[in-house]
């Protein structure tokens, strides 16, 4: 895409009628899709589904535990888990390399609090790289050693455990935005990114647009933690159009596009148990470690401070019953 396209493709968002949702949140729905299909309907729609989840299933790997033996996670029972959404910068925008993970949420699940608590983790987070013998920002550390290395990154800065994970690209991002024929966002303020301009108020994204509209930073005063907003916020929508009956009359579509473009350590039956149980706990509270902006050796870092850190720490373990 470049500023010399034809001018019919540059339109204030307003007068584009084809619904659209956002970028990296797909991550998250990819979630609620698996697992809302998985076991409502007739053997036809359950067969595919067990398909894609086969196909995209991929186990963490070489992961620390960060879990008791009493602790372990029972879907059925309705314990508590946690969830590392991660989205990588391939795949759109002339991307084919491996990335890097952009986006970071981890998600903890409690039906008996019924919240969801969602944390974004700022890119640019300057922490330990578990196994890589460095500190870096903590979105080199998929690209350094994949899922594994991420997982356990994320678990050593946290000090929480990480029960599954959704990985999904940039490029399957917005083609799960177009398979669910897109979200309504609410935008806080104009603004332009590339050829694209978003007003303020709530706008009907397709995908393409999604993912820019989710990939602005430079013009929120907020910066990353604006991005992370509205990524978090694409993704309640994305959730929401999911179970709609549209949605699942359209689903092969979607599932395809999940084939292609996510994996994840979520079963079908996992996703069923998820669907069955933890309903009460999609109420979703969004956080943010803040940190403060510094330059060290010549890069621009986030560095969130021990207390910053021990608290969000201590928030998210006992949102997991963890001791």
């Amino acid at each position: 895409m470049n500023s010399d396209e034809p001018e019919l493709h540059r339109h204030h968002h307003h007068k584009h009628h084809k619904k659209t949702w956002t970028p990296w949140k797909i991550i998250l729905l990819v979630l609620g899709i698996l697992v809302l299909v998985g076991g409502a309907f007739a053997a036809k729609v359950y067969y595919d589904v067990d398909q894609t989840a086969k196909t995209v299933y991929k186990a963490k790997g070489k992961t620390q535990n960060k879990r008791k033996a009493n602790q372990t996670v029972k879907l059925n029972k309705k314990t508590p888990f946690s969830i590392l959404l991660l989205g990588t910068d391939t795949g759109e925008l002339g991307r084919t390399y491996k990335g890097r993970t952009d986006t970071m949420i981890l998600a903890t699940v409690n039906p008996e609090t019924k919240q969801t608590n969602m944390l974004s983790i700022a890119r640019d987070s300057r922490v330990p790289i578990v196994g890589y013998g460095q500190t870096a920002k903590i979105n080199a550390a998929y690209a350094y050693g994949g899922i594994p290395m991420a997982i356990n990154t994320v678990q050593a800065f946290l000090n929480v455990p990480v029960d599954y994970y959704v990985l999904m690209n940039m490029k399957g991002l917005e083609q799960l935005v177009d398979a669910v024929d897109g979200v309504t966002v609410n935008n806080k303020f104009a603004f332009d990114i590339d050829q694209y301009h978003f007003d303020k108020g709530p706008l009907n994204l397709d995908g393409e647009h999604a993912l820019y509209y989710s990939r602005m930073r430079y013009t929120d005063s907020n910066g990353d933690f604006g991005r992370q907003i509205r990524q978090q916020e694409v993704i309640r929508a994305v959730l929401k159009k999911a179970v709609s009956l549209d949605m699942v009359s359209n689903y092969s579509k979607f599932l395809q596009v999940l084939e292609n473009n996510m994996q994840t350590n979520l079963t079908l039956k996992d996703a069923v148990n998820i669907q069955r149980n933890y309903g009460d706990a999609m109420n979703f509270k969004t956080r943010q470690l803040k940190g403060t902006g510094q330059m060290i050796d010549g890069q621009s870092f986030q560095v969130m401070s021990k207390d910053e850190v021990s608290s969000m720490s201590a928030l998210l373990r006992n949102q997991l019953d963890l001791k």
